[in-house]
């Protein structure tokens, strides 16, 4: 009797045992981003680049609206001027100084908002060749790499 007593004692406590749930909980908290990058850098080039102004260029934007005037240069999808047909040495002088001073500023936006140059590049083609009025006849390139004028 004592053999079955504790046979049905212990399967009784074993019983209790799987009877046992423990509960847990958890609390999920959002992550907010307070910051578009994207408009982070439109902010930053809208600033770096505000003398492009195809009716009013500023500073050293003049001469580049020459070039493009003139269809010498054209504007690529990285968002620097290119020497098209008819474009004397001053002029590629001239295409390179101002190449060199834009991927400066665009380097520097890209390291400050903590994204891709090339990204950067992108989004200032994008915003630059948008400057270009329709029927202007300016050389540029399209995302695929692909030139035509507008």
């Amino acid at each position: 009797m004592n053999t079955r007593l504790t046979l049905l004692v212990s399967a009784a406590l074993l019983s209790a045992v799987g009877c046992i749930s423990v509960k847990t909980e958890s609390e999920i908290k959002p992550i907010h981003i307070t910051m578009d990058v994207n408009l982070k850098v439109d902010k930053e080039l809208d600033k770096a680049f505000a003398e492009e102004n195809m009716k009013q260029p500023k500073g050293n934007f003049s001469a580049v609206k020459s070039l493009l005037d003139r269809k010498v240069a054209g504007v690529s999808n990285k968002a620097l001027l290119e020497a098209r047909a008819g474009a004397t040495d001053d002029d590629k002088i001239t295409i390179a100084e101002a190449n060199a001073r834009k991927l400066k500023r665009m380097n520097e936006i890209a390291k400050s908002s903590g994204v891709a140059l090339e990204a950067v590049q992108q989004r200032s083609a994008k915003k630059f060749q948008a400057k270009i009025p329709a029927g202007s006849g300016v050389w540029i390139q399209d995302e695929s790499g692909t030139w035509s004028q507008k």
